[in-house]
């Protein structure tokens, strides 16, 4: 029976039985496939995500954009663009519940945003006052940024990720997968078994065993058929136990399943099951969203530093919509005046009229459905406006 073990929050030790299928005793969270494939999954659509400076307003939020907006969603640092930065932050996150950036200034503004390899990084103090150590020197909260997701519920200034709740399926799926690779290995599954009236000893003997066997198999060519004595030798044809019969697949497959789920992704990604666009939407409402969340609350808490300003990430941009659905929303939205006919092509990703019209919001009392326009009153009198 295998008993766990806290090594850290980006992994899982166990201590193994005397069983004969052996477990590896380490699991890094990061190197787990089930694992690794799914949090690739949401660092990819919570870096899609462009990010905005936000400004709050008496008429409404606008975005703004500086300096500060394009380091942040444009050029983070030299080496990375706001995808790769945002795909670094978000896997940590999952994997080991932290992620640290350093914040480099230039001339009293932020130039860079580098990130740091968590694996080297520790975290010494309270929750009253800690402290950043990466190679032995020490930071203080304000000098980084420091992404905690899933807080410890003793040390709640450093987060534990996923690992305590998917920790029970990624024992179980290792177990399986250890379990089939032994299966498949086993030299306990001959395709056959020869019975021959040998007494036991001589069986025993492995050069007389080998000597009997290769009396007809060693002499015979590939193909030809075995001339046999009825009454010395007798050979039957046994079908072994499959996985299948042993339903490890099938735990397998549950326990793929099953680290989905925690991590909050719709199991259709990982293969199991087919495509649902509620459940799609669902998981970006909820999994992607609260990520997304962390990230750019302590993008505002540490680089926005005017009151009113704010990073947000765009979310929409994520949806799926059915297409019918949504030009009928657009152009309801337009009917209504709550949107320019530019801001309308911008949502289908066409270009903007260069056209002061377009940016004008429309509202018409007496509006008419194009459809509708051949049943109008004066073009049915012939067009005389005088009547």
């Amino acid at each position: 029976m295998e008993k766990i073990k806290k090594r850290s929050i980006s992994s899982i030790t166990l201590e193994n039985s005397n069983d004969s299928i052996k477990i590896p005793n380490f699991i890094r969270l990061d190197k787990h496939p089930v694992v690794l494939s799914c949090a690739s999954k949401i660092a990819d659509l919570v870096s899609n995500m462009t990010i905005y400076l936000m400004e709050n307003g008496e008429k409404g939020d606008i975005k703004i954009k500086n300096s500060l907006s394009k380091v942040i969603d444009i050029y983070p640092n030299q080496n990375m663009t706001r995808k790769s930065l945002i795909f670094k932050i978000v896997m940590d996150l999952i994997l080991t519940g932290n992620s640290v950036c350093y914040i480099k200034f230039e001339k009293g503004q932020i130039k860079e945003l580098i990130p740091w390899d968590i694996n080297k990084i520790s975290f010494r103090g309270t929750n009253e006052s800690y402290n950043i150590y990466k190679s032995g020197i020490s930071f203080a909260p304000d000098e980084v940024l420091h992404f905690v997701l899933n807080p410890d519920t003793e040390e709640y200034y450093k987060g534990i990720g996923y690992s305590n709740i998917i920790k029970e399926s990624v024992i179980n799926l290792a177990q399986a997968e250890a379990t089939k690779k032994a299966f498949l290995t086993d030299k306990w599954k001959p395709s056959l078994i020869i019975s021959t009236n040998s007494d036991s000893e001589e069986l025993q003997d492995e050069e007389k065993r080998e000597k009997i066997l290769g009396s007809y198999v060693s002499k015979t060519k590939i193909g030809e058929p075995w001339l046999i004595p009825a009454d010395e030798i007798s050979i039957e044809k046994i079908s072994p136990l499959t996985l299948k019969d042993l339903a490890i697949q099938e735990s397998i497959t549950l326990d793929k399943q099953t680290i989905a789920r925690d991590l909050g992704l719709p199991c259709y990604m990982i293969g199991v099951g087919n495509y649902n666009e509620d459940e799609y939407n669902n998981f970006i409402s909820t999994t992607v969203n609260f990520i997304a969340t962390v990230i750019q609350q302590e993008l505002t808490k540490k680089l926005a530093y005017n009151d009113k300003w704010y990073f947000k990430f765009n979310q929409k941009s994520l949806i799926h919509y059915n297409l019918k659905a949504k030009t009928d929303f657009v152009i309801s939205m337009v009917q209504n005046g709550i949107i320019s006919r530019n801001e309308a092509r911008n949502e289908f990703d066409y270009n903007l009229k260069d056209d002061e019209a377009m940016d004008e919001i429309l509202l018409l009392e007496n509006y008419i459905p194009i459809n509708q326009s051949k049943d109008q009153e004066k073009l049915l009198k012939g067009g005389d406006n005088n009547e």
